[in-house]
């Protein structure tokens, strides 16, 4: 058996029931579908109504999906059904009014930004 065959990847499986993480942000949780080799991952994250998600900058395209509500991120403003691409180096701060369920996908983690004084 080759190295290359050896070190392929497999599925996997993420039930519904799979619970919400509550993250350090009030009102936003999230639920890991799949982590990249170098940190980004594939999730669901679910923010409560007038929640932000912190300020940061991508080091790999994102691609955002809107299953349920509604979210600015950055100069857009989005509602269920809307899908947003942002490239690489693309720094915002996704704020709800009303509340929204995200599929967010990246290959690299994501580098939050302190703008906090």
């Amino acid at each position: 058996m080759s190295q290359e065959i050896a070190e392929e990847r497999t599925s996997r499986f993420v039930a519904n029931d799979k619970e919400w993480k509550a993250l350090p942000f009030p009102g936003v949780f999230i639920k890991t579908l799949y982590k990249f080799e170098k940190g980004g991952s594939t999730v669901l994250i679910k923010m409560e109504p007038n929640s932000s998600f912190p300020l940061h900058d991508h080091p790999a395209d994102e691609e955002v999906y809107v299953l349920e509500g509604e979210v600015r991120v950055g100069k857009y403003q989005l509602a269920k059904g809307d899908y947003l691409f942002t490239p690489k180096t693309t720094i915002h701060a996704p704020f709800t009014r009303e509340g929204c369920v995200l599929l967010a996908r990246s290959s690299e983690a994501l580098v939050f930004l302190n703008n906090e004084k």
